[in-house]
């Protein structure tokens, strides 16, 4: 359902994502794990492009939804006179840096010069050709299938929660007031806050907020939801009220995305755990797997003190 292919995404100097590539398929629950600052968040975010990547693709089914640009494939690069060149004097000049990471320093250097030349060679321009017939799509349609859900709620403070909820489908699906404040009680009901529909979230508690950020983005029926770490900003008897909707909604069948630290949580629902450290997958396999028998020296690191 979302394709993510050779992501980088850098913050001035700060490199955050590193090549990241990630295929997650229909009705699978994959869980996002790792230490703090390792890329999680910003990885998540560019699924729907809330973070656009500086390098790569993102595809929701068969749609391209980062800009065609040849400078974003570096097999087309890679296919040109310019980069072999560029690349070859790159590798001399720096023999311990690593094949991709020279890679990518060559590719954004021929970028920000724009060096590519009109005659790169006959392979270069079969590329160029297949790229520009990929259907790209506009990402706002795209968003229409995925639902977020964020680590601070993002509810509207000015709305009652049945406008929180009801706003959406009524301005882009264009749903009658009637057939959205429909759906929004069903919802309410599904997560025993039907009594808060007047009330403003600031009357809520973390927990209620967070169950009713759910809800909202349920309200679009999206076909993938995106958890950005939903339960860190809670008081911890409140965890358990937002992970029991996550775990009904698991069961229901939804294809989800969670960027969590609750292990337990992973173990349960997970049906394959990623493990990200700078800015990198390091690792990836279903919970069993992973937390009886992790493969990385990092991963046992992690494990070691989180569980």
């Amino acid at each position: 359902m979302i394709s993510v292919k050779n992501i980088y995404k850098n913050f001035g100097d700060l490199s955050v994502l590193k090549g990241v590539s990630c295929e997650i398929e229909k009705g699978e629950k994959v869980v996002i794990i790792g230490p703090s600052g390792s890329g999680k968040s910003t990885f998540l975010r560019c699924m729907n492009l809330l973070e656009n990547p500086t390098y790569g693709e993102v595809w929701v089914d068969e749609d391209l939804v980062t800009p065609v640009d040849p400078y974003l494939h570096f097999d087309i690069i890679e296919a040109s006179k310019t980069f072999k060149k560029l690349f070859a004097e790159y590798i001399a000049e720096n023999p311990d840096c690593d094949e991709e990471t020279a890679k990518f320093n060559v590719i954004m250097l021929i970028k920000e010069k724009d060096l590519l030349k009109k005659h790169e060679g006959s392979e270069y321009n079969k590329l160029m050709k297949k790229i520009y017939k990929q259907n790209v799509i506009d990402i706002n349609l795209a968003r229409q299938r995925i639902g977020m859900v964020f680590q601070q709620f993002n509810l509207f403070n000015n709305l009652t929660i049945l406008e929180n909820i009801t706003l959406a489908p009524m301005r882009l699906l264009k749903k009658s007031r009637e057939e959205a404040n429909e759906k929004a009680f069903q919802l309410l009901d599904r997560i025993g806050l039907r009594d808060k529909a007047d009330a403003y979230p600031q009357q809520l508690s973390g927990g209620q907020k967070q169950r009713v950020a759910i809800v909202r983005a349920l309200a679009m029926d999206p076909e993938i939801m995106l958890f950005d770490e939903p339960t860190s900003a809670l008081d911890p008897e409140m965890v358990g009220e937002v992970l029991d909707v996550m775990k009904e909604l698991a069961e229901s069948g939804m294809t989800m995305v969670v960027v969590t630290h609750e292990m337990g949580f992973a173990k349960e629902v997970g049906t394959r755990i990623l493990f990200m450290d700078d800015g990198k997958i390091l690792e990836e396999a279903p919970p069993t797997e992973f937390f009886s028998n992790p493969k990385t020296a990092r991963a046992q690191e992690f494990l070691s003190k989180v569980l």
